[in-house]
């Protein structure tokens, strides 16, 4: 009787659906990336162009520029640069060498040059207020000189340099002129011609002037000749010379 030889041992029909499904979810896998990935850049990359460089460019010159490119170009806004000057473009989005497709648009921030600032009026303020106003006028104060002033009191500005109102770069410096108090009084020489000099010289002395006279020296009469002479300003450390009857009094 003959004897029949086992045949190979069939595979478990779970295990070759598992095999079935696994081979199908690598399928599914391999052709989204192939066409979410791989095919935009196989399709697409005929139509991709590279930002050119805008910087320095008036509008005018940048839509030449992007002509050939088919981008549009927007104004996004101005802003001051020393760096460029105004009516150039200053800045662009994106920059330039991006690489971009279809339609794109391209913006671009205009230079409105260097920013200037008008100097403000700061006499009669302190030292520290005048920094402030500077500072908020996008100015600085610069070297602080200090003199006598019968116009305001001490640790007052008095002046500016440049003066109020002067345009200047924004900040650039000012210098202050701050008064250190009321200086020598200073007086102005009347004319005594003609007057009576033993009044005038009472008058003078008065008001703390030297007026000296010669023991001998006659102490009445009319002044005929007066040193300085009327309209000199002078202060109270100066001599006042006058002369009487052909006498000079001191």
């Amino acid at each position: 009787m003959p004897v029949h030889s086992p045949g190979p041992p069939r595979k478990p029909w779970r295990q070759v659906l598992f095999t079935v499904l696994v081979a199908l979810l690598a399928f599914i896998v391999g052709l989204s990336v192939f066409n979410g990935v791989l095919m935009p850049r196989l399709i697409h990359r005929e139509g991709e162009v590279r930002v050119p460089d805008l910087s320095n460019l008036t509008l005018e010159q940048a839509q030449k520029a992007l002509q050939s490119t088919g981008l549009p170009l927007s104004r996004a806004g101005e802003r001051f640069d020393v760096g460029v000057p105004r009516g150039r473009i200053v800045q662009q989005d994106p920059a330039a060498g991006t690489p971009v497709r279809g339609r794109r648009r391209v913006s671009v921030t205009v230079s409105l040059g260097e920013e200037f600032s008008s100097v403000p009026a700061l006499f009669g303020e302190t030292r520290r207020g005048a920094e402030l106003l500077l500072e908020q006028s996008g100015l600085r104060a610069g070297g602080i000189t200090r003199a006598p002033s019968d116009a305001v009191g001490e640790g007052l500005v008095v002046a500016t340099d440049p003066p109020a109102e002067s345009v200047l770069p924004r900040g650039a410096t000012v210098a202050l002129l701050v008064s250190s108090g009321l200086g020598d009084e200073v007086f102005v020489m009347p004319d005594l011609v003609g007057r009576e000099i033993s009044r005038a010289r009472r008058q003078l002395e008065a008001q703390g002037f030297r007026v000296l006279s010669p023991p001998a020296g006659p102490s009445t009469g009319p002044i005929v000749a007066q040193d300085p002479p009327a309209g000199v300003r002078l202060t109270r450390d100066m001599s006042i010379t006058l002369q009487t009857a052909g006498r000079v009094v001191r």
